[in-house]
Protein backbone atom coordinates (compact mmCIF):
# COMPACT_ATOMS: atom_id res chain seq x y z
CA UNK A 1 0.00 0.00 0.00
CA UNK A 2 1.08 3.54 -0.74
CA UNK A 3 0.17 6.63 1.27
CA UNK A 4 -1.39 9.70 -0.33
CA UNK A 5 -2.15 13.13 1.04
CA UNK A 6 -5.40 14.33 -0.49
CA UNK A 7 -6.29 18.00 -0.42
CA UNK A 8 -9.89 18.81 -1.31
CA UNK A 9 -10.62 22.48 -2.07
CA UNK A 10 -14.00 24.21 -2.21
CA UNK A 11 -14.75 27.82 -3.06
CA UNK A 12 -17.04 28.15 -0.06
CA UNK A 13 -17.19 26.34 3.27
CA UNK A 14 -18.70 22.86 3.04
CA UNK A 15 -20.77 23.59 6.15
CA UNK A 16 -23.01 25.95 4.13
CA UNK A 17 -24.96 22.98 2.71
CA UNK A 18 -26.28 20.61 5.37
CA UNK A 19 -27.36 17.93 2.86
CA UNK A 20 -23.99 17.96 1.07
CA UNK A 21 -22.12 17.81 4.36
CA UNK A 22 -24.23 14.83 5.50
CA UNK A 23 -23.50 12.95 2.26
CA UNK A 24 -19.79 13.72 2.56
CA UNK A 25 -19.65 12.55 6.18
CA UNK A 26 -21.41 9.27 5.35
CA UNK A 27 -18.91 8.76 2.53
CA UNK A 28 -15.96 9.61 4.80
CA UNK A 29 -17.14 7.21 7.51
CA UNK A 30 -17.25 4.44 4.89
CA UNK A 31 -13.70 5.24 3.79
CA UNK A 32 -12.48 5.10 7.40
CA UNK A 33 -14.29 1.79 8.00
CA UNK A 34 -12.69 0.27 4.88
CA UNK A 35 -9.26 1.50 5.95
CA UNK A 36 -8.90 3.63 2.82
CA UNK A 37 -8.69 6.85 4.85
CA UNK A 38 -6.72 6.92 8.07
CA UNK A 39 -7.02 10.53 9.24
CA UNK A 40 -9.20 13.35 7.95
CA UNK A 41 -10.56 16.77 8.74
CA UNK A 42 -11.29 20.25 7.43
CA UNK A 43 -9.26 23.43 7.50
CA UNK A 44 -10.37 25.98 10.09
CA UNK A 45 -12.27 28.03 7.47
CA UNK A 46 -14.00 24.95 5.98
CA UNK A 47 -12.78 25.55 2.42
CA UNK A 48 -10.33 22.64 2.45
CA UNK A 49 -10.44 19.08 3.61
CA UNK A 50 -7.27 17.06 4.10
CA UNK A 51 -6.92 13.34 4.52
CA UNK A 52 -4.39 10.58 4.38
CA UNK A 53 -5.44 7.75 2.10
CA UNK A 54 -3.98 4.27 1.58
CA UNK A 55 -4.22 2.77 -1.87
CA UNK A 56 -2.41 0.30 -4.10
CA UNK A 57 -1.75 2.92 -6.79
CA UNK A 58 -2.24 6.57 -7.65
CA UNK A 59 -5.20 5.63 -9.87
CA UNK A 60 -6.82 3.84 -6.91
CA UNK A 61 -6.24 6.93 -4.73
CA UNK A 62 -7.79 9.10 -7.44
CA UNK A 63 -10.81 6.79 -7.63
CA UNK A 64 -11.29 7.10 -3.87
CA UNK A 65 -11.01 10.90 -3.95
CA UNK A 66 -13.27 11.24 -7.00
CA UNK A 67 -16.00 9.22 -5.26
CA UNK A 68 -16.37 11.91 -2.54
CA UNK A 69 -19.84 13.44 -3.09
CA UNK A 70 -18.32 16.94 -2.92
CA UNK A 71 -15.92 16.14 -5.75
CA UNK A 72 -18.35 13.97 -7.72
CA UNK A 73 -20.93 16.79 -7.76
CA UNK A 74 -18.37 19.41 -8.84
CA UNK A 75 -18.38 21.34 -5.56
CA UNK A 76 -14.70 20.69 -4.87
CA UNK A 77 -11.42 19.90 -6.60
CA UNK A 78 -8.69 17.59 -5.38
CA UNK A 79 -4.94 17.47 -5.30
CA UNK A 80 -3.26 14.13 -4.59
CA UNK A 81 0.31 13.89 -3.37
CA UNK A 82 2.08 10.52 -3.10
CA UNK A 83 3.61 10.52 0.36
CA UNK A 84 6.52 8.41 1.54
CA UNK A 85 5.74 8.23 5.24
CA UNK A 86 8.91 7.50 7.20
CA UNK A 87 7.93 8.41 10.74
CA UNK A 88 4.67 8.16 12.64
CA UNK A 89 3.96 8.73 16.31
CA UNK A 90 7.67 8.82 17.09
CA UNK A 91 8.38 5.53 15.32
CA UNK A 92 10.59 5.34 12.27
CA UNK A 93 14.07 6.17 11.05
CA UNK A 94 15.41 9.37 12.56
CA UNK A 95 18.98 9.08 11.29
CA UNK A 96 20.35 9.23 7.73
CA UNK A 97 21.65 5.65 7.57
CA UNK A 98 18.33 4.16 8.72
CA UNK A 99 16.36 6.43 6.39
CA UNK A 100 18.49 5.40 3.42
CA UNK A 101 17.93 1.72 4.28
CA UNK A 102 14.17 2.26 4.34
CA UNK A 103 14.33 3.97 0.96
CA UNK A 104 16.56 1.22 -0.45
CA UNK A 105 19.51 3.55 -0.99
CA UNK A 106 21.94 1.86 1.38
Amino acid sequence: MIWYLVIRRSERPVTESQRTLEEHLVWMRGQHERGSVLISGPSSDGTMGLYVARARSRSDAEAIAQSDPLVRDGQATIEIIEWHVHQMLGIGPFDVDSLQRVEGRA
